[in-house]
């Protein structure tokens, strides 16, 4: 049965534990599964007969698999009607799935009373606060440096990566090192990203056939991967490659961003709808082949299910692409996609839905993951292109975020409390990575509009986990980087003047020593705070404090140095 309130009534009804299977289309060893424990006629006959058995895609209800995970894909949980969890484990083979289902369909017919005693302790227990805030002064850049220090000492000088096997692609951590490496210009932050991406790149971890990464190494030296092919790996890993390529020049990174990109645009991305596909099968005797051979084998399954979380992750990811490789194709790409989400993938309140089939309506309402990714592709976007209607989306978004997902202590829940609340569903959670994105994303909107709420809310944000980010290890990546413009001067680059006519001081203003500038561009003077100019200029702001109109894209460094030297004097 589907995840829904007719699954937990029918547990419920008929006095039965649920078990909880949860694949995705991409998992090798949900599809083992699938032709072996689940096709076992004895499995099959203890299930119908014992249980109340549930299928969740991990993609279509990532607020599911967050919930009840059990350390990979699949997972086999079991639960009892009223969705506590009584145990799990991941892939089980014949004789150990045979053995589980008894095992725990007698626990539950034995233990109901105690079950059931457990679970409303569990549930008071774990509706109770989690978090303290921190007051805005504890925020400090001695954070920084510690979740700096504690990455690099996990870096593999040897392979290029962190830690042994498997080695995941971590792009969130590459990102907010690079931005480390802009700040400081410490020769270690930039070593440990290049490295890294070279080594993915030329090893097995990388289709050089076809383009495009695989999902992960399954050995230290990046030599045998996990085939899939994700739009969720490479949007983060885009975004490296093109910020590598802005501001260290090299041709392998540029190689492999044309090379990636290519593969992202010709196989998942789908040139009508501007929706990108959210992934590609493993088929390890198909990527074996050369490309003559792969032609008449037939190319790996791809799931067209646009998630909208990672097709505005890729969205922004291609505009960021577009100007490191000086191609607006890509760039206009990225808008037709932002378009698309905003007349196919919105709700009446202008949320996000969370997935669309091809040829289906959006499904999944009120995931907080969507609507960062959007307003961070829209940021993108307006920064890269100019465009102010992006901008404007933007806002409105954040506050609709503001209204519907904030907690009260700050931060944000993964899902709209006043949402679906079966089985665990109902224990809000606040995820530091998304968090983390979304404070910068007000910190950028912030500095953007001019509005010191957005910033509030961010800071906040920020407080939530200052006590607890360095739990998170490399998963609190996005967090620092937000922390780090927090803490950074407000600097902007404000451009007069139409899109079509001020591509140059965009381009001229991303490519300043700032990694958290912020970029402007309007036809009006007003909404910008600068004097009106008969022709397109750029002003480089410091705060409130702007210098003398560059009226030619080449002047806009020499301006941004000359305002740099009044603010901080001789």
């Amino acid at each position: 049965m589907p995840w829904g309130a007719q699954a937990f009534d029918r547990a419920r009804s008929e006095d039965k534990p649920i078990l909880l299977s949860i694949s995705a289309v991409w998992c090798h060893w949900c599809h083992v599964m699938d032709e072996t424990s689940y096709s076992d006629p004895e499995v099959i006959a203890t299930i119908n007969e014992r249980f109340v058995p549930v299928r969740v895609d991990n993609d279509r209800r990532p607020d599911v698999n967050a919930r009840y995970n059990m350390g990979g894909w699949p997972t086999t949980a079991f639960l009892s009607p009223d969705g506590t969890t009584l145990t799990g484990a991941t892939y089980l083979p014949v004789q150990q799935m045979r053995h589980a289902l008894d095992e725990i369909a007698n626990f539950y017919a034995q233990q109901k009373g105690a079950i059931a005693e457990r679970a409303v302790a569990a549930a008071s227990s774990s509706k109770r606060a989690a978090y303290r805030p921190s007051p805005r002064e504890d925020l400090r850049e001695n954070m920084i440096v510690r979740l700096t220090e504690e990455l690099l000492d996990n870096y593999d000088a040897e392979y290029g990566g962190f830690g042994d096997a498997p080695k995941f692609p971590q792009a969130e951590m590459l990102e907010f090192l690079l931005a480390e490496w802009r700040v400081s210009q410490e020769s270690r932050l930039h070593s440990a990203v290049a490295r890294t991406m070279l080594a993915m790149a030329r090893g097995g971890m990388y289709d050089h056939v076809e383009g495009g990464f695989f999902r992960y190494s399954t050995t230290r030296d990046w030599s045998i991967p996990h085939f899939e092919k994700m739009a969720e790996d490479h949007a983060g890993l885009l975004r490296v490659l093109a910020q590598l390529t802005l501001y260290s020049p090299n041709e392998s990174f540029r190689e492999t961003l044309v090379s990636a990109s290519r593969y992202v645009r010709d196989v998942l991305r789908d040139p009508e709808t501007a929706f990108f596909a959210g992934s590609q099968d493993a088929d390890e005797e198909y990527y074996a082949l050369p490309l003559e051979e792969r032609r008449s084998h037939g190319e790996p399954y791809v799931d067209r299910t646009s998630y909208t979380n990672w097709t505005c992750a890729l969205a922004g990811a291609f505009a960021w692409t577009g100007r490191a490789l000086d191609d607006d194709a890509f760039v206009n790409d990225a808008v037709a996609t932002l378009d698309a989400v905003h007349e196919r993938m919105l709700d009446p309140d202008g949320l996000a839905m969370h997935f669309i089939e091809p040829g289906g309506e959006p499904q999944v309402r009120g995931l907080f993951a969507d609507q960062v990714a959007y307003a961070r592709a829209l940021l993108d976007a307006h920064e890269i292109a100019g465009e102010p209607r992006f901008l404007e989306r933007a806002a409105a978004l954040a506050n609709q975020v503001l209204e519907r997902f904030s907690a009260g202590d700050g931060g944000f829940y993964d899902r709209m409390p006043s949402g679906e609340s079966l089985g665990r569903l109902d224990v809000l959670d606040r995820p530091i990575v998304d968090n983390g994105l979304f404070a910068e994303v007000l910190l950028r909107l912030g500095a953007l509009t001019g509005e010191p709420s957005l910033r509030e809310a961010a800071e906040q944000t920020l407080a939530l986990f200052a006590r607890t980010y360095a739990a998170a290890g490399p998963f609190a990546s996005a967090y620092a980087r937000a922390l780090r413009r927090y803490l950074s001067p407000d600097v902007a680059v404000r451009i007069l003047g139409r899109p079509s006519e001020t591509d140059g001081f965009r381009e001229a203003a991303l490519r300043l020593p700032n990694p958290f500038l912020s970029i402007r561009t309007s036809p009006a003077a007003e909404a910008l705070g600068v004097p009106d100019e008969p022709r397109p200029a750029a002003y480089v702001c410091a705060g409130t404090v702007c210098g003398a109109p560059a009226a030619d894209p080449g002047n806009v460094r020499a301006a941004y140095e000359d305002l740099a030297a009044v603010k901080h004097g001789p």
